[in-house]
Parts: structure tokens; sequence; C-alpha cells
């Protein structure tokens, strides 16, 4: 997973921020601005993969 990944966390869909190397990564909410939360990897549903170039 990397920074930029569209993913649903607790019915919400989310976009990665942060990965962090210990399972953990910041979270943001779509429709949110500013508020970034921490979740473990394996809590969430990938929705789609973007690609940094």
């Amino acid at each position: 997973m990397k920074s930029g990944t569209a993913v649903l966390f607790k019915g919400e869909e989310y976009q990665v921020i942060w990965v962090y190397s210990n399972d953990t990564c910041e979270i943001k909410r779509k429709d949110v601005l500013g508020k970034v939360e921490l979740a473990v990897i394996s809590e969430l549903n990938v929705v789609s993969d973007c690609k940094i170039r």
C-alpha cells in the first residue's frame, strides 16, 4: 500500500496519506478537510491504488 491509495475504513472512503513501518498508516476521509486518523493496515479495504508519477 502507498500514499494516494483509496481505502474503506468503518464504511467510509478514505485516502492513505502516509504509511509507517509498523503496519499503521495515516488516512484522511475524502469529504473532510484536514482531519487525519491513524489506522492499522489490516483494517483497511483497498478501493483503488493510485500510482504517483
